[in-house]
């Protein structure tokens, strides 16, 4: 439904002003007229709610709910009703999907429904992790604990993909632009000096033909070479939605050299992180690792944690269940290779003999995030050279390939 935003007065005299849905203006008038307020002014700020589209986007979502989860904190912790901090948060949001979002939110908690409850209506933004830690802090009474636990959970996970998208963006840039110095080259300046080869007429050095070769291949067959890399994306990506295609898949990426570990400790530091924060607040541990595991879309992890889960249930303590993962093999060995270390896994067993396993997690995820912070900064400061290197290789067979011939006429007409 569109969403309103109105300003009036109570039957007291008391200004008031906020949002509100409804199926058109006479709808929202008298839905406000019922509940004693005069207006005096209404205007629409955006239309029904959309299933698809930017404000939906992957990132947009993650900045979303890690500013209000923050400002909901912020507002709880200062003593405020619920339903007058959501009315908070809802004055600062600028997208008119997430005002709506709020505002249902807000309605559902004023109907009588709990905030997780509410939340729960929204699993593109609430995941099952996020509701079941606010239930957690409903029943003990810390909802404005949980929200704070969360907000710093987000804001270390955002912070994280911050971090590796900044240090991966100059080496994609210089590799963007090294494709497009080859292309240039191949298409525009070896045409050029081929057909000035032609009018010399006689046998050219090997490197001149199989430059030639190639930027023919490329000026006369690109619609071609653009086809294949359709039907390839195309058949890949069939492959990948299929159960042992997305296996095969999941298990290449965690094989790949230096890519595959950066991978799994990412895997560690969220896996430490949300696990830690649901079980700080008071969910069970078979709930918070079942929640855990729709964090993930890796099936080489989703498996590794529902094996965990089987064999908790059995008994085993967590330390112990997640020993069990061995799930595939490293690169070239064909051994099977843990995804939780011996290290990973000492840790847990000690933070469950000490009862303290909340804290141990959240240690362990701010250590790894250390490490794959170094190592990112190592794979990217070795990117660098490899790509200039290859440029440099390539414009050299190209500067050899041109000059070999102009050799030969020089010794013909010398």
């Amino acid at each position: 439904m569109p969403i309103y935003e109105y300003r009036g007065i109570t039957q007291k005299g008391k200004p008031v002003r906020g949002l509100l849905d409804a199926d058109g203006f006479s709808g929202a008038r008298d839905r406000l007229k019922g509940q004693g307020i005069y207006l005096q002014e209404l205007r629409g700020i955006g239309g029904g709610r959309r299933k698809k589209g930017l404000s939906l986007a992957f990132l947009t979502r993650r900045s979303v709910l890690t500013s209000v989860t923050r400002q909901l904190s912020f507002l709880l912790g200062a003593a405020i009703p619920v339903d007058s901090a959501f009315e908070g948060v809802i004055d600062q949001a600028e997208d008119s999907d997430v005002k709506q979002m709020l505002v249902d939110i807000k309605e559902k908690i004023k109907e009588g429904k709990t905030v997780s409850q509410a939340l729960s209506q929204y699993p593109e933004y609430f995941n099952a992790m996020y509701v079941s830690t606010v239930h957690a802090g409903e029943v003990s009474g810390k909802l404005d604990l949980v929200f704070d636990r969360l907000a710093r959970m987000h804001e270390r996970s955002q912070s994280l993909v911050s971090k590796l998208r900044s240090s991966l963006t100059y080496p994609s840039l210089m590799i963007f632009f090294a494709v497009l110095v080859v292309v240039f080259l191949i298409s525009f300046i070896v045409p050029t000096f081929s057909k000035l080869f032609a009018e010399f007429g006689g046998v050219l050095p090997l490197p001149t033909r199989i430059l030639i070769g190639v930027s023919n291949l490329f000026s006369s067959g690109w619609w071609a070479i653009l086809l294949a890399l359709g039907v390839a994306a195309v058949t890949l990506r069939r492959v990948y939605k299929s159960e042992r295609g997305k296996r095969s898949f999941d298990s290449l990426v965690l094989r790949l050299p230096v890519i595959g570990r950066i991978v799994l400790d990412t895997f560690k530091i969220r896996f430490s992180y949300t696990l830690g924060l649901m079980l700080a607040n008071g969910v069970g541990i078979l709930e918070a690792l079942e929640n855990t595991r729709g964090v993930f879309r890796n099936i080489i992890f989703k498996n590794v944690i529902d094996g965990a889960i089987d064999r908790m249930k059995k008994g085993e303590k967590l330390s112990r269940a997640l020993s069990h993962d061995a799930q595939f093999s490293s690169r070239g060995s064909g051994r099977p290779t843990h995804v939780f270390g011996s290290s990973f896994l000492g840790m847990i067993n000690a933070g469950e003999a000490g009862d303290r396993l909340p804290d141990v997690l959240e240690r362990i995820a701010a250590s790894t995030e250390v490490d794959i912070e170094e190592r990112v900064k190592t794979l990217t400061s070795l990117v660098e050279p490899v790509v200039i290197l290859i440029i440099g290789l390539f414009v050299g067979f190209v500067v050899l390939s041109i000059m070999l011939p102009i050799f030969q006429v020089n010794q013909i007409f010398g």
